[in-house]
């Protein structure tokens, strides 16, 4: 039976949401326009949509938000998040956005005043300043109203201060047609007579997960296109509307790739079947241990903390924990981060792999959205491939580079939207393109990326609540936790409370953790630890839980004994013993502690090898000749990604796979006399296996995360030439290394206290035995409270006891800019206000990569040097070249923004760089050379990929920015020379 129409004044019909899009329909012959009731219902429908093909534990948490738990009531409490979602663009029911189209504006006069406002308010605010006495006036509590109205008004990006009285709302004519669009809205949903919600305020938790709803509903419902003449049916029957609405969203997710989300495997075998597509694979102790641990019936989200060194399967033991821990509590998706673009890479290929074998296994179809996450994804072949829609996202019309975008008002040139392109890549397993674009991939089912992309959701960056929405009711590892220092650690145990807070698993893996960074992880959680058992260890803690469980993971292990000698730290002296140790036959590895170290080191094999000299790991086996390889962050993205190729075709495992002349190989490649030379970037991100290592002295975590890679490979014994028995060389510890921290620069890399207390601890080893010294050591050098060592004498002890004071003071320092740089704890967010500023102008960008407003935060996510991307162009006869042949132009000032080829191959010659003269010079260098980027529309400062980036111009070969001369060496990169 037909409902009665609903009675709707005059005004409110002409109240308008959207305009000046071309109609679809019509050939765009016309210009549409869509009312306000009509994007109100259309966003509530795109969040009924999305809830639809959510968990049924990520409905639940949405419905407790609310006071519901039974049911019954869960139905009720999802039909108010999704008409509370509606209500968002109620602050467009205002002369404040309503004078913005003339047209409109004129339509609407005979029946309310529409003055003109300057400055103009954001819809967002007036939505914050007039829902809470709307909602309270159905009985709703103020705290409740308010946190609502907050929660929705920051759908442009940020949350503000609540407005004024006076923010143009204004007025009983007004004030009538909003409680007339609160009513129909209400009756769309199915609410018109719903009590309030039984609670009294939202939770921190509930204020992000409303947050982040709404503005991804928003951004689907501003692509619908616009019709010639609005639908009446939204006035007539409003929830009529929202069905047809709601088919209209679905067919808009479908598009987009956001399918049902649904257990990977809901019934997996053993660890031993579920990667039994590896080969040779077995369990390991710590996989089927923590298997153990989580084979339970337990709902609530688990805290895990995975404490081993390398070969132990953590990885493994990881992804496993995910299946069960997403069957047991219903999670979403899964997100790994890692501390390095790198270790991003390869995990994303080890991901694809096991999405795809598990999506295989199970008895019913799935599709999989697996992203990866980081600011060189764009260079990353084997993601590009699997972007949904094209075997490469380059091949995609322009046009589908984004979700397509209604405006609030016209947009001269404005093209109508194009239909979402829906076709997979032909497998179970892709990329659905949409959500390949910063903040939207953390939406997406699963991803792979750095850490920094999840950090982001606890800082104050643009829709970070649609960041921490993606997190929420997810499992997330965290890898290599180790890697980050004090700050960024802040950062991680502000993560994790909010990712206990959002009903989020949380997998934390680590060769080793100082004790205290283990406790305060536990704190984080909300759980006291136990007594550490003995290393290596695995800790779970439950949600809800006040305390940890611990247990010692049993061996057998793997033991390594290295033989422990100390060298001296001068380059020359190190290249004459790498040269004598690779001529001996096996492969030596050099791991310095910069840059310039490295390449002076080179340059020393080099002059010494003469003739013997090969390059670029041309591993010869001619008698006469030792192949030499370079790899550090210094080199243009292409050339350190090929350089990084390298590394893993002649040090990994083999048989190796590579490409050469432009077909594929597959052989044993292992050269017989080789030197790697290499800086920090080798410590974490590669799986290469070295006969012999010289190293530079480190703090003793990162030391012997670098003896890792000795004798890695257990498939190589009785081929390591004359190093059968694993050494490792340590060049400072020959002598109180005060000194050498100074002459190599070794202490603006790490902090001094640290490198004195490993040296100590590291005196008179002949031995180290792995993994069994680990912790130990790690424990040793890293707890503050150990008093000053015996052993040195009065200058010695003075200078530890400084570099102590100078770290107890940097660290507290760094862990209270890390405690102020976050958005506060998931129970004390809404007793903040949040910072001061009026919002985005009304411009209505419905999706973060079409907005170029600035959106870092104060403090990122790391402390450190500031850096800058730049790009090594060529001048040759005023033009201005990415190669030295003239042959591709760098187009700074042509570019179109819907090329993405050329944009991807001027950034794959890019890379970051933090030397002061290059930071404070690069202006005048740019006016010396007449260097202009484009403007909004063109050129490099209009293409999403390219707008941070800076030409470095090169003339015959270098630049000279104030006292520093730059080179690009085919050889050793980027190289700098201080002139007097």
């Amino acid at each position: 039976m037909t409902p009665p129409p609903t009675p709707v004044s005059a005004a409110v019909p002409l109240l308008w949401a959207k305009s000046g899009q071309k109609s679809a329909h019509q050939d765009g012959a016309q210009t549409g326009w869509l009312p306000v009731l009509h994007h109100l219902l259309d966003v509530g429908a795109c969040a009924q949509a999305i809830l639809e093909r959510e968990p049924a534990r990520t409905r639940a948490l949405l419905a407790a938000d609310l006071g519901a738990d039974s049911a019954a009531d869960q139905a009720t409490a999802l039909r108010w998040t999704c008409a509370l979602a509606a209500l968002h663009d109620l602050g467009k029911a205002s002369p404040a956005f309503q004078h913005l189209w003339p047209e409109g504006a004129a339509r609407l006069a005979s029946h309310l005043s529409v003055p003109a406002h300057k400055p103009a308010t954001p819809h967002g605010l007036v939505t914050q300043n007039l829902l809470p006495g709307l909602l309270t006036a159905r009985g709703w509590p103020g705290p409740l109203a308010r946190g609502v109205a907050d929660a929705l008004g920051c759908h442009h990006g940020f949350r503000a201060p609540t407005p004024p009285a006076h923010d143009r709302g204004t007025g009983p004519g007004w004030a009538a047609v909003q409680a007339e669009l609160l009513e129909l809205v209400l009756k769309g949903f199915g609410l018109e007579d719903a009590a309030p919600p039984p609670v009294t305020a939202l939770t921190g938790a509930a204020f992000m997960r409303l947050a982040g709803l709404t503005s991804f509903a928003d951004w689907i419902g501003s692509s619908f296109p616009l019709a010639p003449t609005p639908d009446p049916l939204a006035f007539a029957d409003p929830a009529g509307y929202v069905q047809e609405a709601a088919e209209r969203a679905r067919s808009a997710l479908d598009a987009l790739g956001w399918t049902v989300r649904q257990p990977l495997n809901p019934d997996p075998g053993s660890v031993d079947e579920t990667f039994a597509y590896l080969p040779g694979f077995r369990a390991r102790p710590l996989q089927t241990l923590l298997a153990d641990l989580l084979n339970a019936d337990d709902p609530r989200p688990a805290l895990v903390l995975v404490e081993a060194p390398m070969g132990e399967g953590k990885t493994e033991g990881a992804l496993y924990s995910y299946l069960q821990l997403q069957n047991a509590a219903g999670h979403r998706g899964l997100y790994v981060a890692l501390p390095t673009q790198a270790t991003g890479n390869a995990m994303y290929t080890r991901l694809l792999t096991f999405l795809g074998e598990q999506a295989r296994a199970r008895s019913g179809p799935i599709t999989v959205d697996l992203q990866l996450l980081h600011g060189g994804a764009a260079l990353n072949d084997t993601y590009q491939a699997h972007l949904a829609g094209a075997s490469r996202a380059q091949a995609r019309p322009p046009a589908q580079q984004a979700l397509p975008v209604t405006p609030n008002v016209a947009e001269a040139g404005r093209a109508a939207p194009h239909a979402l392109d829906a076709d997979g890549p032909g497998g179970s397993v892709g990329a659905a393109e949409w959500f390949s674009h910063r903040k939207r991939a953390l939406l997406s089912e699963y991803g792979v990326g750095t850490v920094d992309q999840a950090l982001l959701g606890v800082l104050g960056v643009k829709h970070q609540f649609v960041r921490l929405w993606g997190l929420g009711n997810r499992v997330v590892v965290l890898d290599e936790v180790h890697a980050y220092d004090t700050y960024t650690t802040q950062l991680i145990y502000a993560l994790c409370r909010w990712l206990r807070a959002l009903d989020s698993s949380v997998i934390i893996m680590s060769a080793t953790l100082p004790a205290q960074t283990r406790r305060d992880l536990l704190d984080a959680w909300g759980a006291t630890p136990d007594p550490a058992p003995t290393y290596p260890r695995l800790t779970v803690a439950r949600g809800g839980d006040t305390k940890a469980g611990s247990r010692h993971v049993p061996g057998p292990r793997r033991r390594t004994t290295l033989t422990l000698r100390a060298t001296a730290p001068d380059p020359a002296a190190l290249a004459r013993q790498a040269v004598a140790l690779a001529e001996a036959g096996g492969t030596v590895a050099v791991i310095v502690n910069t840059v310039q170290r490295a390449q002076d080191i080179l340059r020393e094999v080099r002059a010494q090898l003469g003739g013997r000299f090969q390059s670029m790991c041309q591993a010869s086996k001619h008698p006469g000749r030792v192949g030499v390889h370079l790899y550090h962050a210094r080199y243009p993205a292409d050339d350190r990604a090929q350089r990084e190729e390298r590394v893993l075709r002649y040090l990994g495992k083999q048989p190796a796979r590579y490409v050469k002349n432009g077909r594929e190989h597959v052989g044993d490649v292992r050269p017989e006399r080789f030197i790697l030379i290499a800086t920090q970037v080798a410590e974490q991100s590669l799986d290469f296996d070295a006969d012999v290592m010289l190293s530079d002295l480190a703090p003793v975590d990162l030391l012997l995360q670098r003896a890792g890679r000795l004798h890695r490979h257990a498939d190589n014994t009785g081929r390591r030439g004359a190093h059968e028995t694993p050494m490792l060389y340590v060049a400072g510890l020959d002598g109180w290394p005060e000194a050498a921290l100074t002459e190599y620069h070794w202490k603006y890399v790490y902090e001094p206290a640290l490198m004195y207390r490993t040296w100590h601890a590291l005196q008179d080893r002949p031995h180290l035995i792995l993994p069994d010294d680990l912790d130990p050591l790690v424990q040793t050098v890293y707890d503050p409270t150990s008093p000053l060592l015996v052993g040195l004498d009065a200058a010695q002890q003075t200078a530890l006891e400084r570099a102590d004071l100078q770290l107890a003071h940097r660290r507290r320092n760094d862990a209270l800019t890390g405690a102020f740089a976050h958005i506060g704890t998931p129970e004390a967010l809404l007793d903040l206000a949040p910072p001061p500023g009026e919002g985005d102008p009304d411009g209505e960008p419905t999706h973060d990569d079409a907005d170029p407003t600035p959106e870092g935060p104060r403090h990122g996510t790391r402390l450190g040097e500031e850096n800058l991307r730049i790009v090594p162009v060529h001048c040759i006869q005023r033009g201005l070249f990415l190669d030295e042949c003239a042959n591709h132009p760098a187009q700074t000032v042509t570019l179109r923004k819907d090329d993405w080829d050329t944009a991807r191959a001027v950034y794959a010659r890019s890379l970051q760089v933090s030397r002061h003269d290059l930071l404070r010079h690069m202006g005048a260098h740019h006016d010396r050379h007449g260097v202009r980027l484009g403007t909004a529309h063109v050129g490099w400062a209009a293409h999403p990929l390219l707008r941070d980036v800076q030409p470095l111009v090169l003339v015959n070969g270098e630049a000279t920015l104030g006292n520093t001369r730059v080179r690009l060496d085919p050889e050793l990169g980027l190289t700098y020379e201080r002139l007097d």
